[in-house]
């Protein structure tokens, strides 16, 4: 199938976008720019002052966050056809991307780790409501088959 092939890419494209210098440029001009920060400042994943909610922008990022990490989780879930696994692997990718994003001059923070897994969370029970829908049980569901 082409599944394992989507989320390769699409894994890819998460770590353009999670390491350009400026996010808002990425966005919006389609550019790619990469500054790299050998010493980050790990400390800086805790930082919480900059949380936005009224920047339209700010927004733009989070919603962003939650539907690529959904989109992240439901390609490994239809590759491996399992959810604890693939549940595993897509939060471990977005602790990852947030911790890199330090290395690149970004503002990396374990609140998007937060915002990331939430479009994880999700994926998950939208899948589980399809699957339950299709007539599949939830054992099957379980199982990932």
């Amino acid at each position: 199938m082409m599944y394992p092939l989507l989320t390769i890419l699409w894994s890819a494209w998460i770590l353009v976008a999670t390491t350009t210098s400026d996010p808002y440029i990425f966005l919006y001009d389609q550019v790619v720019q990469f500054s790299f920060e050998p010493s980050p400042n790990y400390l800086d994943l805790l930082i919480t002052s900059d949380i936005a909610l009224t920047s339209e922008f700010y927004i733009i990022q989070k919603t962003g966050h939650m539907l690529t990490f959904a989109l992240l989780y439901t390609l490994y879930f239809r590759w491996w056809k399992r959810k604890g696994f693939a549940l595993l692997v897509t939060g471990v990718y977005a602790a990852f991307t947030e911790i890199l994003q330090l290395y690149f001059n970004r503002n990396g923070r374990l609140f998007d780790v937060g915002i990331d897994f939430l479009g994880i969370m999700v994926a998950f029970f939208v899948w589980a409501f399809v699957v339950k829908q299709n007539g599949r049980g939830r054992r099957t569901f379980l199982e990932g088959e």
